[in-house]
């Protein structure tokens, strides 16, 4: 009985361990998506209404799905603005938010900071459209990367699980 149970908790582990690594996968992509979207909104807002730094992080911070936490600590650094670029302010935001990226994604987040309240809004605009450009080139490959590596994960985990199970017995 006790055998029976250890090697059931062994594959449950196994297959957990592969389970969480499909969840992060899916978890990318969802926040890559809602980046890509938020950009395009923000976007939009600059080339129609040449809206103000603060005011576009304050209608990010609603709405925009994994991203929102993002654009709630950007936007509550708001207040040392004068203290500190808001380029420095907004990679603070990315390393304190524990995103599910890759670190190129990250670094191409990045650049979202040296670029917003720099220049007018239509160059911020433009600017913005390449950057979420080359975040869906991101998005598109974790789509892949998803699709490839998700069930391969599940399916490796409950095979150690087993492999181990046998070796343990």
């Amino acid at each position: 009985m006790i055998r029976l149970l250890g090697s059931l908790l062994v594959t449950g582990a196994c297959l957990w361990a592969g389970w969480s690594r499909r969840q992060w996968y899916r978890r990318r992509r969802q926040t890559l998506s809602d980046f890509c979207h938020a950009f395009a909104r923000m976007e939009a807002e600059l080339s129609e209404h040449e809206t103000e730094t603060a005011a576009l992080l304050s209608l990010m911070a609603t709405g925009a799905g994994r991203a929102e936490p993002f654009f709630r600590r950007c936007l509550g650094g708001m207040e040392q603005l004068e203290y500190r670029p808001f380029s420095e302010i907004w990679m603070n935001a990315l390393t304190q938010s524990d995103l599910p990226l890759r670190q190129e994604e990250l670094a191409l987040l990045g650049r979202g900071g040296r670029l917003l309240g720099r220049y007018d809004g239509k160059a911020q605009a433009l600017l913005l459209s390449q950057l979420r450009r080359e975040m869906e080139r991101c998005l598109e490959h974790a789509r892949e990367e998803e699709r490839r590596q998700g069930k391969t994960a599940v399916l490796l985990g409950l095979t150690a699980g087993l492999m181990a199970v046998m070796l343990l017995n």
